[in-house]
């Protein structure tokens, strides 16, 4: 029973990140636009790419998943999202943020699908609406607290660890 609650737990952290990066850059955009010394519109690029990868992708890696197993194939996603992250928190200048962002898009889109599969085929049919509803209150939550998570991080410790957060969650 343990082990069934670590994994749904795991789960519902990958799909935090996933919506969190979705959100949370928004209200640092005027701290990183300072930093990387570039306009608002290029700028929105970060932001895109991390969206249209994540919806492009997200179909075909769960494909790719389950030839490869989705458990491994999750770990991988977890690499992926991790290194996107610090390449996003140490870029300096507005191309290495996009390929941060796109490197950390494909995690997302690896971390997202799987964890609600694998979340949801541990537990039994007489659970498995709780932990729909666990995973889904996780990623509205995420999502809502985005632009105040992004807000404290840059504004006490800068824009830089909206990414490096990631890193102790992975």
């Amino acid at each position: 029973m343990l082990k069934k609650v670590l994994v749904i737990t795991a789960m519902c952290i990958g799909i935090f990140l996933c919506m969190l990066d979705t959100t949370v850059m928004n209200i640092a955009l005027p701290a990183i636009q300072n930093g990387l010394n570039t306009n608002l519109s290029d700028l929105s690029w970060a932001i895109n790419a991390y969206t249209i990868i994540f919806a492009a992708f997200t179909i075909p890696l769960s494909k790719v998943a389950e030839r490869i197993g989705l458990h491994k194939f999750y770990i991988l996603g977890l690499i992926f999202f991790l290194i996107g992250s610090i390449i996003s928190a140490s870029s300096q200048n507005l191309a290495q943020l996009i390929g941060g962002r796109a490197v950390q898009s494909l995690g997302a889109a690896t971390i997202f699908p799987l964890s609600m599969v694998i979340g949801i085929s541990t537990t039994s049919l007489s659970r498995r609406t709780r932990v729909i509803a666990a995973l889904g209150v996780t990623q509205g939550l995420a999502a809502a607290l985005g632009p105040t998570i992004g807000g404290i991080l840059t504004q006490y410790f800068g824009w830089r660890w909206i990414f490096l957060v990631n890193a102790p969650l992975i």
